[in-house]
């Protein structure tokens, strides 16, 4: 937290005196090695609870490791909510729910201008219809080669605990969790960490603090959510930093163009370069080693035969 602060205030001041400096410094940086394996790393994405800008997250963070070079599609799972689609500003014209109707990947993944990508998850996807579907072993295996075409997938999670997120979260490389100040949101997300561990799905969680209003409220909330976890569950917690409340966030929604791309240098657009790079700083150089032996998609179809399905199969 501490590392991030200090960036943050240098670069504010750079992009305060002068923009086109900052920017260039920016583009200085080199990008990661691309992975060399065929597997994509996949970062599941939750929230305790609903509101606290888990889709406006998955946008600016992916934008943010798309001008860092890697190639990045978001799948947006969030049932009910298509939230992706608002804030790029595009109307899907296909989601997952069409492969099962014979259409290809390259039919239903959407591509923004700015170079980002994005899945519909479509009304209804990851629910126990879906899942039961006869079709659902082969939906699977055609979203396997999404792992070959990019080299980042985000799972933009429904809020709350659930009978899928469940399973997401067993599958994924990495679960990184959106918490915000609120004593709410803390304590949902500390019950979703709970419930996690309960059912039995081992995660070591990178959170990030979103609209923050200092450097310390983000150090202090962060380190609320550490000890909680460390303490009662045997969960460390990883902080990938915070992001600050800003203004700029409210416009970018109401004009429907990403942060990332409508304020590029605003203190919110700063603090997701931010956590970028931090993600990238424990980057493994290569996609883990459960991601060359097994992909996502397939670890996600096992874990659905070890869960299977029953009434009333959901977080509370």
């Amino acid at each position: 937290m501490a590392d991030q602060a200090s960036r943050l205030r240098k670069q504010m001041e750079l992009w305060r005196v002068s923009p086109e400096s900052a920017a260039a410094q920016m583009g200085q940086i080199s990008p990661p090695p691309r992975p060399s394996s065929p597997s994509a790393h996949v970062i599941a994405v939750a929230s305790g609870k609903g509101g606290v800008g888990k889709s406006n997250f998955c946008v600016n963070f992916g934008l943010a490791l798309v001008q860092r070079g890697l190639r990045v599609v978001v799948i947006d799972a969030d049932v009910g909510f298509a939230n992706v689609e608002v804030l790029l500003n595009i109307a899907p014209s296909h989601s997952l729910l069409d492969l099962l109707e014979d259409r290809s990947l390259e039919d239903i993944v959407e591509h923004s201008p700015h170079g980002l990508s994005f899945v519909s998850g479509g009304s209804g996807l990851f629910t126990e219809s879906i899942v039961q579907h006869p079709e659902a072993d082969r939906l699977m295996r055609d979203l396997q080669k999404l792992s070959s075409m990019y080299d980042v997938i985000l799972f933009d999670c429904a809020a709350g605990a659930d009978s899928m997120i469940r399973r997401v979260a067993a599958a994924c490389d990495d679960f990184v969790l959106l918490v915000t100040p609120e004593p709410t949101s803390l304590t949902d997300s500390y019950s979703l960490l709970k419930w996690l561990a309960a059912a039995g799905v081992a995660v070591s969680p990178k959170v990030v603090i979103n609209r923050v209003h200092s450097l310390e409220e983000g150090r202090e909330t962060a380190k609320r959510l550490q000890l909680a976890a460390g303490q009662f569950l045997a969960i460390e917690v990883s902080s990938l930093g915070y992001v600050m409340d800003d203004p700029a966030v409210v416009q970018a929604v109401m004009r429907q163009v990403p942060l990332m791309i409508h304020s590029a240098n605003s203190r919110a657009a700063l603090c997701y370069r931010q956590v970028a790079e931090r993600y990238l700083q424990v980057w493994p150089g290569d996609v883990p080693q459960s991601s060359t032996a097994k992909g996502f998609f397939e670890r996600l179809l096992s874990v659905r035969r070890m869960w299977p399905f029953r009434a009333g199969d959901h977080g509370g």
